[in-house]
């Protein structure tokens, strides 16, 4: 009996051990495996480059154990990488680049997925948009352009991406403030609009400042105004559309959102994670590099932002007739 009970003790020892072992093997310590960005728009382009910046830093610092890997899923107003990225539920493995597009595409029904089909995780920088014009038009302010607008409806020419983006957002915003009506004319990028109006074949375009201050800076164009509450640190000779008499300020922001669901752990590793990248000389940089201001956001604020903008796109577009009234 005394043999079979140290028996029976052995077996109990080994057993918890084992098990022990077992739960210790077994148990996930996120991430395992590369985190992959899915960025909206094609390669090149600001929110391109930001997920790029972004995951060379977590190279670099390492600020996970497992790498970010960038992969583009273009197309649909970024509703291909939307629906995508929503299509992997629970799965916290994936993000996606989250901007203007990632509200206005929902709501004009380019695609059937929206916010709850996302769980937020942070917002990192806004884009405050500037109005440019070649370097040598005849428009010298946004007085200018108000006065020729008025006495020629639709007669100026505005260069941006698809109705519903930000570009075409911001000249309804200018057209509503000012009371003028201009001719917005769709191009399928950015350097399309870029080269339209380089070659005089807009009069003017929307850009954010990633896009318009190398051209600016190399006497390209000529920038009129900034949708910002003040002058840019980077650009102060350039006023406000305020300062001008246009009561208007409009600024992108740059987020990550993963699909809905994903575990709470997961959640908090990559929220600590992306918070100690803003803390990064490689993140001031490209703010600073592209004239973005720095507006952290976790992912519960973001999620309340997000829906609070979502419902202030709703209204701008169905001003703009893009969605129907209800």
């Amino acid at each position: 009996m005394k043999n079979l009970s140290r028996l029976s003790v052995l077996f109990l020892v080994v057993l918890f051990v084992a098990v022990g072992a077992g739960n210790a093997l077994g148990a996930s310590k996120f991430p395992e495996k590369a985190v992959t960005i899915i960025v909206h728009a094609s390669a090149g382009g600001g929110s391109d480059i930001f997920a790029r910046t972004m995951s060379a830093a977590f190279e670099k610092d390492k600020l996970l154990p497992q790498p970010l890997v960038v992969e583009n899923k273009p197309g649909g107003s970024g509703g291909v990488a939307f629906a995508y990225v929503a299509g992997k539920k629970k799965n916290p493995y994936f993000l996606v680049t989250a901007v203007t597009s990632f509200m206005t595409t929902p709501l004009m029904g380019i695609t059937p997925v929206g916010l709850k089909d996302f769980t937020p995780i942070a917002n990192f920088a806004f884009d405050e948009y500037m109005l440019m014009v070649k370097a040598d038009s005849k428009y010298k302010s946004m007085k200018d352009i108000v006065a020729d607008a008025k006495a020629n409806p639709k007669k100026i020419t505005v260069g941006g991406t698809q109705l519903g983006s930000s570009d075409s957002i911001c000249a309804y915003l200018i057209e509503k403030a000012a009371g003028i009506q201009l001719n917005y004319i769709v191009f399928n990028s950015g350097g399309e609009v870029n080269a339209a109006v380089l070659g005089g074949h807009v009069d003017m375009a929307v850009s954010n400042p990633g896009e318009a201050l190398e051209l600016y800076k190399s006497g390209k164009v000529r920038i009129l105004g900034v949708f910002a509450e003040k002058r840019l640190a980077g650009a102060p000779d350039v006023p406000t559309l305020r300062e001008q008499g246009i009561n208007v300020i409009y600024v992108q922001n740059r987020g990550l959102c993963a699909p809905a669901d994903i575990p709470a752990d997961a959640r908090k590793v990559l929220e600590d994670a992306l918070h100690k990248y803003t803390q990064t000389d490689i993140f001031k940089k490209y703010c600073k590099d592209n004239m973005l201001t720095e507006a952290w956001m976790d992912g519960a604020t973001f999620g309340k932002w997000l829906e609070k903008e979502n419902e202030r796109y709703a209204a701008v577009l169905k001003d703009m007739n893009l969605i129907k009234k209800k």
